[in-house]
């Protein structure tokens, strides 16, 4: 009775709290894990105005997955054999490159999203059901005179 009477004197507040703890969290609360991941690097290329960038994605699911990769860069960088988008069949991690030229220090941004596109994995390769998970990396060039 004591317990009871207790109990209807406790704040809402107090009372949810108790319960959650109680009951714990369910696995539609959880967030879902990063299906991938990504690593910008950026590293001198012979010529002290010349790079060459490196974005490598990791796949963390066992079923492969269908990424489109990019880069974008402030207005200083130079892309001399061109700034591509990628699609491909991501199953482990997979680099992609760019050579960039810039006379100033730069922000370069790795972009890479899951998508769903038909005939760039092969037909026998199992597929991640595509849930749009995006990844972002920032790096900056420091152009030494």
């Amino acid at each position: 009775m004591r317990a009871l009477q207790l109990l209807l004197k406790t704040s809402p507040a107090a009372l949810l709290l108790i319960l959650c703890l109680r009951l714990g969290t369910g696995a539609a609360q959880e967030l879902p894990p990063n299906i991938i991941s990504a690593n910008l690097t950026i590293i001198p290329n012979g010529v002290p105005t010349n790079y060459l960038v490196t974005f490598s994605v990791t796949n963390h699911e066992t079923p492969c997955v269908v990424i489109k990769t990019a880069i974008q860069a402030t207005p200083n960088v130079v892309f001399p054999s061109g700034n591509f988008a990628y699609t491909s069949c991501l199953c482990s991690t997979r680099n992609f490159f760019w050579d960039i030229q810039t006379f100033e220090n730069a922000t370069i941004i790795g972009l890479a999203q899951v998508v769903s596109e038909e005939n760039i994995c092969p037909p026998d390769v199992a597929l991640y059901p595509v849930t749009g998970d995006k990844v972002f990396v920032v790096d900056n060039v420091n152009v030494t005179p």
